[in-house]
């Protein structure tokens, strides 16, 4: 079992299933059922790693109220060491209304929460020492988390743990383009996980092989593009302006919700790290670990390793 720090956002994620956007016109809606969750990257990714079989050290911000104490004991009862959680001073804990499509899309409703006070001084060293990977959840999803990422992750490299990020454009980034800078932290960054769109926000490149070589040239050590059902391509710098690029196809399942996939894939590619895994072999355990995650509703609804395992063996 490796230990790893999962630094960033939480929330609780109240799902709603099965909507059709067109209902959202109706002034009530009555459904059969809706259910709640851990939810937000850093503990979506926490969570699976504990399923597969890890030690996660989760570092966020929560509220001392009653949202706060219900992630808490959930967080506990999935095997997520706790312990090293901020308490946020003037916001409610952060809450996540997931709407889900019966095409299993989503759309979310969030409050003005405990994430807007995710900062460098949310990182526990101490306890970081202990870990061989730190994953953050996720650049631009909150304004302070990404202000302190080249502090954050310098500090990490610094101490000998191989940095994963993942990417989530928020609110209050879109449409700043010019604002963002990757450069300031992709430097520290020995992977980084984009899907298309992210990747075009950071780089303002249209192509992907365009976009892997700006995100590398930034300082990215190693690119994993995400594509959704087309699969990922890995990318790493093999030589002057060369790039070594492996495809990785997708898993075909049946999908009920798409939440939590990316943070799945990470958490599936920091376990593949722990274990002293390639790079491919890692890329093929996070596509398998986010292809279970889908068939269920919520971030957290993977089962445990064995069903990973399951997918994995019809990747070979």
């Amino acid at each position: 079992m490796g230990k790893a720090v999962c630094f960033g956002i939480t929330c609780l994620d109240i799902l709603v299933p099965g909507l059709d956007p067109s209902e959202f016109s109706k002034e009530t809606i009555r459904l059969d059922d809706f259910s709640y969750s851990t939810g937000g990257d850093a503990i979506n990714e926490a969570v699976t790693l504990r399923k597969l079989g890890h030690e996660p050290i989760l570092m966020t911000v929560l509220a001392d109220d009653a949202m706060g104490r219900l992630l808490t004991d959930l967080g506990r009862s999935r095997g997520v060491n706790m312990d090293h959680v901020k308490k946020a001073e003037t916001h409610q804990t952060a809450v996540s209304i997931v709407c889900v499509h019966k095409d299993g899309e989503r759309n979310f409703i969030v409050n003005n929460g405990s994430d807007n006070e995710i900062g460098e001084e949310t990182a526990d060293w101490d306890a970081a020492k202990e870990a061989g990977v730190f994953c953050v959840g996720s650049a631009y999803g909150a304004k302070g988390l990404t202000e302190c990422l080249p502090a954050v992750l310098k500090k990490a490299k610094e101490l000998g743990l191989v940095t994963c990020v993942d990417i989530m454009i928020g609110s209050e980034y879109v449409g700043k383009e010019s604002e963002a800078d990757p450069s300031a932290f992709l430097r520290y960054a020995d992977y980084v996980f984009p899907n298309r769109s992210e990747a075009k926000y950071m780089t303002g490149e249209s192509k992907p092989d365009a976009m892997a070589e700006s995100l590398l040239a930034m300082g990215a050590g190693c690119v994993l593009l995400k594509d959704g059902e087309n699969g990922c391509c890995l990318y790493r710098r093999a030589g002057g302006a060369i790039l070594r690029k492996t495809f990785i196809p997708a898993v075909r399942c049946d999908v009920v919700d798409t939440t939590g996939a990316g943070d799945n894939f990470l958490a599936g590619f920091a376990a593949g790290l722990l274990e002293g895994r390639s790079d491919e072999e890692c890329a093929k355990l996070a596509t398998a670990t986010a292809a279970a995650s889908v068939r269920y509703l919520g971030a957290a609804g993977l089962k445990d390793r064995a069903e990973v395992e399951e997918i994995l063996g019809t990747m070979q």
